[in-house]
Order: C-alpha cells, then structure tokens, then sequence
C-alpha cells in the first residue's frame, strides 16, 4: 500500500482488491467448545434447523422472511420503490429462486438461480429455511437472508457426493471477477453490477474447514468439496448470493463531470479533505485512520439525526471499512466497506458492501436502503466531480 494509505482498488482488469466485508458476512466461527461429537445428531438430513444448529448454528440468525407479493407490492405503493425479494419456484424440476434486489440507488439486477439435482420439497419448513433432497443422502437449503439467499448443502455421508451443480440466469456478455477475499463480482457487458457471489466454504461436523472451491462452466456454478476419511458427518456447504451497490458514469442517467477518473486521484482528492466528499455529519476533515472512532450521525427516516459511531479499520486489498459500535442504530458490529476501481472501460466506480446486524422488516430494509443508496450515489458523484482537479483524472 501507497504512503496515502489508498482505499482504492487497482484496475478490475488487472486484480479487483475489493471487499471483506463479504467474508465477514459469511464467515463461520465455532461456539465455544466446539461442535457435538457426530453421533449425537438424529435427525434426519431433510431437517435444516438441526443440521445447520448441529454444524453452523450462528447461520440460523441470519434467516431473514422476505416479502410476500401483496407485502411488496403495499411497500412499493407507500415508499415508491419495491424492498428485496426472494420468491423460490419448486414447480419444475428442480427448484429455483428469483432474486431481485431492493430498488435503490446502486442496485444490482434481478437474477435467477436453479439448484440444480434437487427434487422433493419437503412439506413443511423448520426455522425459515426450505428443505430439498439431493438423492438419499444429500439435502439442499434455501436460506432467504436480507440482501440475498445462502443455498446450503448438506451431506450425511461419504456416497452423498463432493459436486453440486447451480446455473445462474445471467445476461449475455456477463463479466465473473473474483477478488482477493475469494468472492466473485459479477457486471454485465456494460458494466452494470448484477451482484456479488461470497467466497465458498465448507465444514464438517467436527468443526474442520474443508478445502472447497467454484468452477464456472458458462452460467453453471459448481461448488466442489474435498473430503476425506477423517471427514465427520454431516457436512454443509454453501454459494451465498448477496446484492450490494455499485455506482459509475456507465450507468443511464448518472453523470459526473470526471467519470473516469483514476483511484489514485480519487485517493488524493479523499486525503486532501475527507468529509469534503463524505456524505455522513460529523465525518473529519483529515482522512480517517485505523482505529479512530468516527462519532457519524445519519437520518435514515427523517431529519432527526440517528447515531451511527462506527470505528475505521482497513479491509482486504486497502478498502475503507466502518466497524458499527454500541449505540450505532444498524446494530454493533454491522461492517460497511467502501472501495473505489476502474472498469476496463475506464470508468471509476465505487463498490459499497453493508452487512448489516439488524433485520427492521422488509418495509424498514427498503427505507435503509433507499437512503444508503442516495448517500453513496453521492459520495460516488462529488469525488468523481473533483477528482480531476487532484491530478490523474480526466474523461
């Protein structure tokens, strides 16, 4: 890293250092003590909240119930946009989920997911997460979460298999690029952003993190698991599929006097006046270093101010991260990245993450959402505004 301590990222076409916030989002840490031994899990491997308790039980908080339709279409009518939905399709033959991402600035497009080997839902659901067999010894899980789906797998045995296969509903020309921290951005030939696939992982049920990995064959994602004879049963795996923003001058109807300004004149402009540029009250001047505590007030309903102290620390390939403290109204230890690059058309972007601790409700999520969008949309637009002026900038 430079001596102005960069957030940005390199060029996309050379390696995108973006999030790590993703991991973060789906990382998975033993309760203390570890695991049960194998043995002690009876139920069987259709039963989502007790496997997923068994192996991965900080995975069940997660769970978020998206809207349903009349939901939706009521929120949409009251706020103007419509929230994330997740509607799961088990009418074919094999289940899909239709994703399509809050209608805020910055958003992604909508896409579908089709797990694909799955057969017979299973009559009821247990804590939120829909069960699908996978054969006689494998299971998959739909696990709607409050920006996206975790599609789990769960193998009770050896013969249950090590591939499992999903194909994604993607426009043509669609760009896949995988980041430092093992996640994957995904933009169309425009350099739209669809959305963003988490890094793989993989466990066992005595606690062991398995080797795992994607492979893209056209618009097929193949999750693949490394197992052995020490490999205690059951196991989970899982693509998480989540929507943040993106923002550039590429995009219809954005604008910007230097859109395709580089990071390093983004960088400067930043560290020449910080919350010149920065949306949120009380950011500083001075560009914000590891470990300072930011005391940010933000108005997510009204112009009532809304405490949001977060504290600075720097992420995967250099990104800007906020840590939410106590008292923050999205929930301490909610994590929001902020990361600057070029496409390979040139266009400077910057590519927001936000995982949030606290699920408000559909209605609530989209009202966040819609005044995150804004903000960054601008964050985004005054740097590209100016960054020419810093040096390195320019159309």
């Amino acid at each position: 890293m430079s001596r102005l301590h960069r957030p940005m990222l390199r060029r996309a076409s050379a390696a995108l250092a973006v999030v790590a916030t993703a991991a973060a989002a789906t990382l998975i840490t033993l309760p203390a003590g570890g695991p049960a031994s194998a043995s002690t899990l009876n139920a069987p491997i259709t039963d989502p909240a007790a496997v997923i308790g068994r192996v991965a039980p900080e995975l069940l908080a997660e769970t978020s119930r998206p809207a349903t339709v009349a939901e939706a279409d009521a929120i949409a009518a009251a706020q103007g946009a419509r929230p994330f939905e997740l509607r799961l399709d088990a009418g074919g033959v094999a289940p899909t989920v239709e994703l399509s991402p809050a209608q805020t600035e910055g958003a992604g497009l909508p896409t579908t997911i089709t797990i694909d080997g799955a057969t017979s839902r299973q009559a009821s659901t247990t804590a939120g997460i829909d069960a699908f067999s996978i054969g006689q010894t494998a299971a998959a899980y739909v696990q709607p979460l409050t920006n996206g789906v975790r599609l789990l797998t769960a193998l009770s045995g050896p013969d249950a298999g090590t591939a499992f296969d999903y194909t994604f509903d993607l426009p043509d020309g669609t760009t896949r690029t995988e980041l430092p921290d093992g996640d994957t951005l995904l933009a169309d030939a425009a350099h739209h952003y669809i959305g963003t696939l988490a890094a793989p992982w993989a466990r066992d049920a005595a606690g062991r993190d398995l080797p795992t990995r994607y492979e893209w064959t056209g618009d097929t994602l193949t999750q693949h698991v490394d197992l052995d004879a020490q490999t205690a049963y059951p196991v989970l795996l899982d693509p998480n599929w989540y929507y943040s923003y993106d923002f550039s001058a590429a995009l219809p109807l954005y604008s910007a006097r230097y859109p395709k300004a580089t990071d390093l004149a983004a960088s400067r402009l930043l560290h020449s006046c910080f919350n010149c540029s920065f949306p949120i009250f009380g950011a500083p001047r001075g560009y914000p270093v590891d470990g300072q505590v930011l005391n940010l007030n933000a108005s997510p309903f009204s112009l009532q101010a809304f405490a949001a102290p977060v504290k600075v620390q720097t992420a995967n390939g250099g990104a800007m991260q906020f840590v939410a403290l106590p008292g923050h109204f999205d929930g301490a230890g909610s994590l929001i990245t902020f990361s600057w690059y070029n496409d390979p058309s040139g266009y400077l972007h910057l590519y927001v993450h936000a995982m949030v601790k606290v699920d408000n409700g559909p209605a609530v999520n989209i009202a966040n959402s819609r005044v995150a969008g804004a903000n960054w949309m601008l964050f985004w637009q005054r740097v590209a505004d100016h960054a020419g002026a810093s040096g390195g900038g320019g159309v």
